[in-house]
């Protein structure tokens, strides 16, 4: 018989394994007997299909006949129900039904048109009462055999997904026990259904105190509504999550915590659940807070100095500018607030390249930078003004603040303060 290369066919010959596997093969064969005593006829099988469109599997009666039988085109018996009343009326070229007299076929095939097979009866004795209606007949036989088979197969399909969905939550467990950071995961419920020993080393709880919705317990109060509502949105969005909270450990004290948390899904697209892993970073908090702290206070000297200042980050944005800025350009603090100091200031943007790399060599060398910048002024047209930026170390050397005064180099060094001279963080 020659194979079938476009008909959709059954494309996992695991589940034709799995539907032929006991005890399915022996509740097929009792189907095909029922037909035998149904037609009242000696062969009565089905002839299932591989993934490449071949009979691979028979199952039921007149094993001896089988070998004729297939000789019958296969294509044609596929493609919709056929019945030879008498062999010695003629057969298709190439057809030999051996003492076989009558024979007659019906597709099987699943809801969607795959091809799964067909439905042979056959007999020794002619059958030219074999009616329209008797053909019919063997097409709904065929037709719930062949539910039956979809039903099953879709039903081990689930099994195999699920076990291995299974061994996949044993492996993600083992790995996530091994990790040093604070792992948690949901189902699809959103509700915690796993921490991992990390975790629990963490809290000095047991697993069921974290499980549910008892993970939000050890957050500090002032942030656990935040924390617990940001998730629950992120949740319902299907969305990323990211928070920074304090968090209680086993011996009471609060620490920092940064927890990030994607959702999960399946090879299909289907949702999965969530995942978050969330680590501690009160070194790193509270090393930020002594340098802006550190920063504040070397701001507060500038003003009360009368000092032209700003604060930036290490990578040159805006965090705080002097009253005397705010003044001299007319924008509120949060306008500025995370803009490029070269881009943003009107008296760095024409001498931005310097303004930029003087930044970027104080961020990574630590040590105080200067540079010389012109602005142009308004009533006293070009004025030479001198950058300081100076970094504010951490104890570890680290430098994510930076302190930039600006001065008019003069007789007195005077200070670019006056609302005229617009040294002005405006556009």
């Amino acid at each position: 018989m020659s194979s079938l290369p476009d008909a959709p066919y059954l494309e996992s010959p695991s589940y034709l394994q799995n539907i032929l596997d006991e005890p399915e093969h022996a509740a097929l064969h009792r189907l095909t007997t029922l037909v035998e005593h149904l037609f009242h006829v000696p062969v009565a099988y089905m002839a299932l299909l591989g993934h490449r469109a071949e009979v691979v599997k028979r199952i039921g009666s007149g094993r001896e006949y089988w070998h004729l039988l297939r000789t019958h085109p296969l294509a044609r018996m596929l493609d919709q129900p056929l019945v030879t009343r008498d062999a010695a009326d003629g057969l298709p070229a190439g057809t030999d039904f051996g003492d076989l007299r009558f024979a007659a076929t019906a597709p099987l095939k699943s809801a969607d048109g795959i091809q799964l097979g067909m439905l042979v009866i056959a007999d020794r004795q002619p059958r030219p009462g074999f009616s329209d209606q008797d053909l019919q007949a063997l097409v709904e036989l065929a037709g719930v055999l062949a539910g039956k088979m979809e039903l099953r197969g879709i039903a081990s399909h689930a099994l195999e997904s699920e076990l291995s969905l299974r061994e996949a939550e044993r492996r993600f467990r083992g790995i996530a026990d091994f990790a040093d950071v604070l792992i948690i995961s949901a189902g699809t419920d959103g509700h915690s259904a796993f921490v991992n020993k990390t975790w629990l080393e963490f809290t000095g709880r047991s697993l069921e105190e974290e499980l549910g919705d008892g993970w939000a317990e050890v957050i500090h109060p002032d942030y656990q509504r935040a924390v617990v509502e940001g998730y629950w949105r992120a949740f319902r969005e299907r969305k990323p999550f990211a928070a920074e909270f304090s968090m209680r450990r086993h011996d009471g004290m609060y620490r920092w915590m940064q927890g990030r948390a994607r959702p999960r899904f399946r090879d299909d697209g289907t949702f999965a659940g969530y995942i978050a892993c969330i680590w501690d970073v009160t070194d790193y908090h509270t090393a930020t807070m002594d340098l802006r702290k550190q920063a504040r206070c070397t701001a507060s000297v500038a003003e009360a100095a009368g000092v032209f200042y700003l604060v930036l980050d290490s990578e040159g944005r805006i965090e705080q500018m002097s009253p005397i800025c705010q003044r001299t350009s007319g924008r509120q603090p949060q306008q500025m607030q995370g803009c490029l100091v070269w881009e943003s200031c009107t008296a760095a943007q024409q001498g931005a390249a310097a303004v930029r790399d003087a930044v970027r060599q104080a961020a990574s060398s630590g040590a105080t930078v200067r540079a010389r910048t012109t602005y142009a002024s308004p009533s006293r047209g070009e004025v030479g003004l001198l950058w300081t930026i100076t970094p504010i170390q951490s104890e570890r050397g680290e430098a994510s603040t930076l302190v930039a005064t600006v001065f008019e180099p003069g007789g007195h060094d005077r200070l670019v303060t006056n609302g005229e001279s617009g040294c002005a963080c405006s556009h």
